[in-house]
């Protein structure tokens, strides 16, 4: 199970958070040629809608100090109009630690046009990214690296998905779901508005 989690969250963070560098790259052809605006839900529209996570296993120094957990992600969303164009700036993080208490922080950010339909699904079309990776510890197996890179064409690749929106103990929650599930049966994220 442990290398199950370990596997989707490495996968997650290829595809996506903060290390905004200008050197980004858009992707092959145009990803859509017709223009839109107003399919961004009223309800999404302000604020920034989060989703993170820990995992249950942490690390302690010889003193018995916690210094982290073994897994740390975080995504959020943030849905906007520029240019007249309905947008969405996406960002995640994901950290991982092993037993050298060896750091590894990938981060990834993309910006892009989206656009929401009737039924309940969304097309996220990035435009720009980069992708941020952070190392650090102190022993000599975890050389410190701090590389941030711009997002490859094919990274840049449109992503279909569903959506509901969804009300629990007063706080507004955006559920995702993966382009097969169009039944909305087993979201990939509950997001929460910050």
């Amino acid at each position: 199970m442990k290398k199950v989690i370990i596997l989707c969250y490495s996968l997650l963070a290829l595809v996506a958070f903060i290390s905004c560098d200008e050197n980004s790259v858009t992707p092959q052809g145009e990803p859509a040629k017709e223009k839109w605006s107003g399919t961004i839900p009223a309800d999404l529209k302000s604020g920034v809608w989060f989703w993170g996570s820990a995992g249950p296993l942490s690390y302690y120094d010889p003193d018995g100090n916690e210094v982290g957990k073994e897994i740390e992600a975080g995504r959020q969303y943030k849905f906007f109009v520029k240019d007249g164009q309905d947008w969405m700036e996406f960002q995640q993080y994901l950290g991982l630690r092993n037993g050298s208490n060896c750091v590894t922080e990938i981060y990834t950010h993309q910006q892009g046009r989206i656009k929401f339909e009737s039924n309940q699904k969304f097309t996220f079309y990035p435009e720009t990214g980069s992708f941020r990776t952070v190392k650090n510890g102190k022993s000599g197996t975890c050389p410190k690296e701090d590389k941030t890179r711009p997002a490859a064409a094919e990274e840049l690749e449109p992503r279909t998905g569903y959506y509901q929106l969804k009300e629990f103990n007063g706080d507004k929650l955006f559920y995702e779901y993966a382009e097969d599930d169009q039944n909305l049966e087993s979201p990939v994220f509950v997001f929460q508005k910050n």
